[in-house]
């Protein structure tokens, strides 16, 4: 990746640090993990699933900004700092053995997302023990997975946020 490269994008970088400004990190911190999240985007993106490179890599940096604050705020917060983010062009890294002790969810969170992230996160149970456990399909359970991060890490970066306030 050379310089010109960097230029280009430098200020779809900033753009998208600048909207996590307020989670107490230097925003030179949030550009420089930014930039990490365009390295990856560049070494990952593949023009035929149809998606522009712009696209790909807001997702990217998008991703590696929440993991990266997520990581920062750890202390405050009670959640896997090893999960990885799921973005729409489906990059992410499925969750590594973590050492925390109970995730706590937003009060709105459906029972069976809760307890999937119970099962999954706490009990170490893989996707076809849990489809069984709550006694539905494999799809089904690959669609609450996705709800039910996606929802955790909203809940997440609401948290992130309010902690610094």
């Amino acid at each position: 990746m050379d310089n010109n490269f960097v230029d280009k994008y430098i200020n779809l970088v900033r753009k998208i640090a600048h909207s996590f400004n307020n989670s107490g990190i230097l925003f030179e911190d949030l550009v420089q993990e930014g930039l990490l999240g365009l390295c990856e985007a560049h070494n990952n993106f593949d023009d035929s699933r149809g998606t522009t490179f712009s696209t790909f890599a807001t997702h990217c940096i998008k991703n590696k900004l929440l993991s990266y604050v997520l990581r920062e705020k750890k202390q405050n917060l009670d959640i896997p700092s090893e999960m990885k983010l799921k973005s729409e062009n489906n990059l992410y890294c499925e969750p590594k053995q973590s050492n925390f002790k109970k995730l706590t969810f937003p009060h709105e969170m459906p029972e069976i997302e809760k307890k999937f992230l119970s099962l999954y996160f706490e009990e170490k149970k893989t996707l076809k023990d849990i489809s069984e456990i709550l006694c539905v399909s494999r799809e089904k359970t690959r669609q609450i997975k996705q709800k039910a991060i996606r929802r955790y890490k909203l809940y997440a970066s609401s948290l992130a946020v309010t902690t610094n306030n």
